[in-house]
């Protein structure tokens, strides 16, 4: 459905894209996860047409990316920080969108106007709203046209819970392809099949989500003790069981590739000392950057 290769973009001396390949499955949820100024915006602007590459070859559902119309009528897309005139309404806002892809029924606008939960304010101007009602906005205006493909740039960023909780039913339940950014690995858990982590414009990895998961791992566990002074043997004994230990501060963070661990970790840990707290740990973005930069390196070595 959507196909990049070796795509380059420049913005004066900032190498912002740097021979980027990336290939999302029709029907599917792909996440493209980076810190700032990694790239991901730049990714999605291109593909809404909003932005030209330097070079690079790009296809959406086997259209080339130069066929701007054809394009934009495939896609719905939602920037990062929407803006809109301070006087318009989120229904004339969606109603506009609507008519620029030659719908003019009226009861489609009310649908996906009710659907983001914007019915009761729906004819007050947007200065009144808050930043989750103007994103909720974005995303109407982004599936006002039933599109094939939903570009989304950290949607979840400044929703309400309620709000959150919708977007993420949508998601899951769509059959549309899907490519969603955000900054944080664990957001998009549980949202999409595959991911594509960038840095600097480069590809650092591109797989399935479970599969990252099982590569690097994760720390499941941050344990605190009563008493700091059975921290040494909570560690000898967990190590004597092969389980990957490390202490940060008064806390013990315990590393594990399965959940069906975990049950032996707590036994073994109870029996070895008190514990007053424990709760479990996701993974990061810098665990990701680490483990296949360090990969990386022993290639080359």
């Amino acid at each position: 459905m959507i196909a990049i290769k070796n795509l380059n973009k420049r913005f004066g001396k900032i190498h912002a894209l740097r021979n980027l390949n990336l290939d999302v499955k029709k029907g599917t949820v792909h996440g493209l996860i980076g810190p700032e100024a990694s790239g991901k915006s730049t990714v999605l602007r291109i593909l809404a047409t909003l932005m030209k590459p330097d070079s690079g070859e790009v296809i959406i559902n086997d259209i080339p990316i130069k066929k701007g119309w054809e394009i934009r009528k495939l896609v719905g897309y939602v920037p990062k920080t929407p803006h809109f005139p301070p006087d318009s309404t989120a229904r004339e806002l969606v109603t506009l969108t609507a008519s620029l892809h030659g719908i003019r029924d009226e009861s489609i606008v009310y649908h996906i106007i009710k659907q983001r939960g914007l019915e009761s304010v729906a004819d007050q101007t947007i200065s009144r709203y808050s930043v989750s009602m103007k994103k909720n906005v974005a995303i109407a205006m982004a599936l006002v046209h039933n599109p094939l493909v939903l570009l989304l740039d950290e949607p979840m960023t400044g929703l309400d819970p309620v709000s959150l909780k919708s977007l993420k039913k949508l998601l899951s339940s769509t059959n549309k392809t899907i490519l969603i950014t955000d900054k944080d690995f664990n957001n998009l858990e549980g949202i999409c099949d595959s991911v594509t982590v960038l840095r600097n414009g480069s590809t650092v990895i591109n797989d399935e989500l479970t599969s990252i998961r099982k590569k690097i791992g994760k720390i499941a566990l941050e344990l605190k003790l009563y008493d700091v002074k059975q921290i040494q043997k909570l560690i000898f004994e967990l190590e004597k069981e092969s389980v990957n230990v490390t202490v940060g501060g008064e806390s013990v963070f315990i590393k594990f590739n399965s959940e069906s661990e975990i049950p032996h970790i707590i036994r073994v840990a109870a029996n070895a000392a008190d514990i007053k707290e424990a709760k479990s740990m996701k993974i990061t973005i810098d665990e990701i950057f680490g483990t296949f930069h360090e990969e990386a390196i022993n290639e080359v070595a």
